[in-house]
């Protein structure tokens, strides 16, 4: 039942994607130029060291691709489930959604599959543009120390974009959890720059921002080919972070549905 429903799921996102077939090629389109101004970036920075980017191999922009890439998957994976709640109180099938005989928690976790899906692609396709045409080497990597990283943090980013779904719901607009874990942690996560060239205060406040950890394990483990037990430190907070929140967002998911059900509101946007 899980798989068909998963499978129903997708198929019906990627043929609503895939009919604006503009949009479609686009959104791969859009994620070279990144890519490519971070190369130029780098090129200005040929000749300066700098320390914050020395136990990373010294070079800005495999670290900058590395922070980029994952920075917008990451994202992604916040706003996935904003956008489709936010979709649906547009619309007005909100309530038929979450009152159908669909768990509503398997409703939100169903409707991110096709979005993760594709933004791994383009996540991969950032990466080989980089690689054939850019001069990035992929020699350093440590694979399963960086899929353990990846899949820690793609679980505690769902965990945030269900909170931030739950937001939407309850607050419609301006609900604060995407914000401040999106907007923010690319600032104070070090996804532009090593954390270390921040003031003091910055970086006490990058201490607490979950995507520090996750773009640190993966850019020690994707370019400097660490293995588990030294990126260790990283993947049990990562996994700690994520054991917490993970159920805890979908206990607050349910009680925001239920709290739009009794107040009557989840046909207002």
């Amino acid at each position: 039942m899980i798989l068909e429903k998963s499978i129903a799921f997708l198929k019906r996102d990627f043929l609503i994607e895939s009919s604006y077939k503009m949009a479609f090629v686009l959104n791969f389109i859009d994620s070279v130029f990144p890519v490519l101004l971070f190369y130029f970036v780098g090129k200005l920075m040929v000749g300066n060291e700098s320390n914050g980017l020395e136990k990373y191999g010294g070079e800005y922009f495999p670290f900058a691709l590395v922070g980029i890439a994952f920075t917008r998957y990451f994202q992604m994976a916040i706003d996935v489930f904003t956008s489709t709640m936010r979709r649906a109180q547009m619309v007005g099938c909100l309530e038929a959604i979450l009152s159908s005989q669909s768990n509503p928690k398997s409703v939100v976790l169903f409707s991110s599959i096709y979005s993760f899906i594709s933004a791994g692609v383009q996540l991969v396709f950032m990466f080989i543009i980089a690689a054939l045409f850019l001069g990035f080497s992929f020699s350093n990597v440590n694979i399963l120390p960086s899929i353990l990283a990846v899949v820690l943090s793609i679980i505690l980013f769902i965990s945030l974009g269900i909170f931030s779904a739950s937001g939407t719901i309850i607050f419609k607009k301006g609900e604060p959890f995407g914000w401040f874990f999106g907007t923010l942690s690319a600032l104070f996560g070090g996804a532009f720059f090593p954390i270390e060239v921040m003031p003091d205060w910055m970086q006490a406040i990058s201490i607490i921002v979950p995507i520090t950890y996750s773009l640190e394990a993966l850019r020690l483990t994707i370019l400097q080919g660490h293995s588990i037990l030294m990126v260790s430190n990283h993947l049990i907070i990562l996994g700690s972070m994520s054991l917490v929140l993970f159920p805890l967002s979908l206990k607050t998911f349910q009680w925001a549905v239920e709290k739009g059900k009794r107040d009557g509101s989840l046909m207002d946007y």
